[in-house]
């Protein structure tokens, strides 16, 4: 309970809030003067990679990326990043990550006594239930602490970084203090999942005041604002300028996960302002890649798909790759059919297990006879068959995308731009640009890389975004006076007085625009007169006019409100001010007599 809705004592305290004080804050992190590097890491569900700008330091102006093509070896995409997963031994000690992690495991003689996990972000992007003990499988179908395989990642990420730092030979010494850490994020994650991953980061020793937390579409935006960048418009590529002040466009980020849309506003002094909240969904490619497998699996039959993971991992990984490649790259032979390489090891053990070769199986199903054909190892499905398996992801981007572009708030939106490593698939860019004709609908050139240059901009200089918009409508549990319309469910009486309890203590609303900076502070009371520490729920609604604690709103967390000086007994007053401006939620507290700072903690991974 919040502790608002206990104490008739000080109901007069308690009643009627004092509106929202707006007052300005730094952000909880090092000067940039103390910054000598910004280092940033791209997080991705199906790719990951990291960058870094050194700062005030001669013939070091660039922005480093880190190319994975030593690890990568031969028959991989060209990418400047590496595929987010994780090997571990049979007792839990880091292996590897990346590319070196999927050619260790797939040539591993006994794949049970290791343990693999890869596309494990998306456990962040569920409404509920996350906690810092939330856990994932590994490719054997055992449990692990999800947290602990997120750290794996990001130390190695930083320690790999450290060590690309060190052989570019910089005359200079780098103290922790020194380096500044960006870390990518979902736009559309909750608070919850923000603070699983800095928790993450300060587990791979990443202080939290080194740390910020970049919204990837945001990031891109930062990116696409300041280049001069090649696009490609059509068949024809152009040049997209930076853009001037009164400038709306959007950014639709379509990652392997998820797809985040931002729409953004340049301002006179080049910041930016967020015009609608951050939305999207799990629209990313990966779904698309798994439709594709299905199919297969589907064909082949479920058994035999399984028999040939646990038997062939290298060749299973080259039927993944081969469907991310083909994703990307559709290119249809003379009869407009996408042909699909098989492993000869797929083909071989359908052979054995079936007694007849899979081209005689495709050819006689009355079921697949229409849609496929196999021949020399190639897969040849028809378009239709292709297209059905974007049809999901792309209707739902299409539809999101028009309902953004039909909000009044977006007026004047001229530019759609396509960033992330799904941007690259032909049928999105294709499908946009017949949808939304009226406008340019461009892609950057590595536009996968985007989010991660966005990013190493974002930590260079933090406050080149001045507004955000509030994702929900946040606040806490408050008893009050009971008034005519309330549910008389929630009244209570209290020494004869009626009050009303559950109701919605509203401190920032769904679609509120809020400064960089900008706090909104309630005042916190005790409930007991030698009560130190004060615990206050805080809430979350899609609903901007939620009045009261009920169905329609959910607990998120709790705020922990230091008290120590218990001289005042009930008649104490901590205000309590969060911060709904930045890329995730502060809270800072002061003693409203002593005028001292208390210590404000929000907990939002409860161990459920």
């Amino acid at each position: 309970m919040s502790g608002l809705e206990e104490i008739p004592e000080e109901m007069s305290g308690l009643e009627e809030l004092p509106d929202d004080v707006f007052e300005e804050r730094q952000r909880p992190v090092k000067e940039s003067s103390k910054i000598k590097m910004v280092a940033a890491m791209d997080f991705g569900t199906t790719y990951s990679g990291y960058a870094f700008k050194l700062i005030g330091i001669e013939n070091h102006k660039n922005i480093y990326v880190k190319s994975w093509n030593e690890e990568a070896g031969g028959g991989c995409l060209p990418s400047e990043k590496a595929p987010t997963c994780v090997l571990l031994g049979a007792n839990g000690d880091f292996k590897s990550f990346g590319y070196t992690a999927e050619r260790e495991f797939s040539e591993c003689e006994d794949p049970k006594n290791w343990r693999f996990f890869k596309h494990f972000k998306m456990i962040l992007h569920r409404d509920q239930g996350l906690c810092s003990n939330t856990t994932i499988k590994d490719s054997n179908g055992k449990e692990i602490s999800a947290r602990l395989i997120f750290t794996h990642c990001i130390k190695f990420m930083k320690d790999d970084l450290m060590e690309m730092v060190e052989r570019k030979k910089v005359d200079t010494e780098f103290k922790t203090e020194n380096i500044r850490w960006v870390i990518t994020v979902p736009a559309i994650w909750e608070e919850p999942a923000k603070q699983f991953m800095r928790e993450a980061a300060r587990e791979a020793e990443i202080e939290g005041d080194n740390l910020l937390l970049a919204l990837e579409p945001e990031a891109a935006s930062i990116y696409v604002k300041e280049m001069n960048v090649e696009v490609h418009t059509d068949m024809n590529q152009s040049r997209l300028s930076a853009f001037s002040p009164k400038t709306k466009y959007m950014i639709v980020d379509l990652g392997g996960g998820t797809v985040d849309v931002t729409v953004r506003e340049v301002l006179r002094d080049r910041s930016l302002k967020e015009i609608t909240k951050a939305s999207g969904g799990a629209w990313g490619g990966l779904h698309v890649n798994q439709r594709f497998y299905q199919f297969i699996e589907d064909l082949v039959g479920n058994k035999l798909m399984e028999k040939f993971r646990e038997q062939h991992p290298t060749a299973q990984l080259d039927l993944e790759r081969e469907l991310e490649q083909k994703k990307r790259n559709l290119t249809g032979d003379e009869h407009n059919r996408i042909l699909i390489n098989l492993p000869g090891e797929l083909i071989e053990l359908f052979e054995k297990t079936k007694g007849k070769s899979l081209s005689d199986f495709a050819t006689s199903s009355g079921r697949y006879r229409e849609k496929l054909e196999m021949k020399f190892e190639k897969l040849r499905m028809s378009l239709d068959v292709t297209m059905d398996m974007f049809k999901p992801a792309v209707d739902s981007i299409l539809r999101h995308v028009e309902e953004l572009v039909s909000d009044p708030l977006t007026k004047g939106l001229k530019n759609i731009i396509l960033v992330g490593g799904f941007s690259d698939c032909k049928i999105i860019q294709k499908a946009m640009r017949e949808k939304f004709k009226d406008f340019r609908v461009v892609i950057p050139q590595e536009a996968g890389l985007a989010v991660l240059h966005g990013a190493v901009l974002f930590g260079e200089n933090p406050l080149i975004v001045s507004e955000r918009v509030s994702p929900f409508t946040y606040g806490t549990r408050q008893l009050r006076f009971f008034q005519d319309g309330d549910p008389p469910e929630y009244r209570t009486e209290i020494g004869g007085v009626p009050y009303c309890k559950n109701v919605f203590n509203v401190l920032a609303r769904g679609g509120q625009t809020f400064r960089v900076g900008q706090r909104v502070t309630t005042e916190v009371s005790p409930v007991k007169p030698n009560q130190t520490v004060m615990p206050v729920n805080v809430y979350q609604s899609n609903n901007p006019d939620q009045m009261y604690v009920d169905d329609d709103c959910r607990e998120i967390g709790t705020m922990i409100v230091d008290m120590p000086d218990t001289t005042g007994g009930l008649d104490r007053i901590v205000d309590v001010s969060l911060a709904f401006g930045d890329t995730e939620l502060h809270v800072t507290g002061r003693d409203q007599s002593s005028k001292e700072k208390v210590s404000v903690t929000i907990d939002l991974l409860k161990n459920n």
